[in-house]
């Protein structure tokens, strides 16, 4: 296994940058929705059942790829900390299931009370992501990379893009990509195949801004 090159995990920064900033803006973008308004409704809430399914696309891949690779071979003392990434995935995933169960009723009825309700949610989500996603930098990658291979730390990446469509895909290589500076980009680059980012890139990155601007025209809250 020595011979092998490791992972190389910090193209996982540029992902999770692009969560914290869309799931930042999910409030005031549902917030932002008028009352009765349905085509608005439909868009908005499509938006955060999309949010929900790539964080918990991206959390199961690496419940199956990551933890029993570090369970197995880190020192010992590190279970407690896969234990508390485990305890913030289950927390983090209850709160998504009532994300989308909120989310898929007030598509339903555009009502105000449904629609503040998943404006609620996702303002409650928003702690536990950002403690969970900077325990994983701050302690989780620097494991990645001494103890996994490049080639079981890409297995992981497609399986989290493997859950999604292929149109899906490219959308959330625009979204990684909108508001990454250059370093950012770079670690993007790094995560994808060479061909999926020559064409993955300009397509992605189109899909990205029709999604915004449908989103903007559809919610007053939105800062899009």
């Amino acid at each position: 296994m020595h011979h092998e090159k490791m992972a190389d995990s910090c193209d996982m920064i540029g992902v999770h940058d692009a969560m914290r900033r869309e799931f930042a803006a999910l409030p005031a973008l549902v917030a932002g929705v008028p009352a009765g308004d349905a085509d608005g409704t439909v868009v908005v809430a499509g938006h955060v059942l999309m949010m929900v399914d790539f964080l918990h696309a991206h959390h199961t891949s690496e419940d199956d790829h990551v933890w029993p690779r570090l369970r197995e071979r880190c020192p010992d003392d590190v279970g407690p900390l896969i234990e508390t990434m485990d305890r913030q995935h289950a927390f983090i995933d209850r709160e998504l299931q009532a994300l989308a169960a909120e989310s898929r009723r007030w598509r339903v009825s555009a009502d105000a009370t449904d629609r503040d309700a998943v404006a609620g949610v996702a303002e409650r989500l928003l702690p536990a992501l950002y403690e969970h996603l900077a325990l994983e930098e701050e302690r989780i990658l620097p494991l990645i990379d001494r103890y996994l291979t490049e080639r079981e730390w890409k297995a992981n990446a497609e399986a989290s893009l493997g859950k999604v469509t292929f149109a899906r895909r490219l959308l959330m290589l625009g979204m990684a990509l909108h508001g990454a500076n250059e370093e950012q980009a770079q670690l993007l680059r790094a995560a994808v195949p060479a061909v999926v980012w020559h064409a993955g890139r300009p397509l992605g990155t189109r899909l990205y801004r029709s999604h915004r601007a449908r989103l903007a025209s559809a919610s007053r809250g939105s800062d899009l």
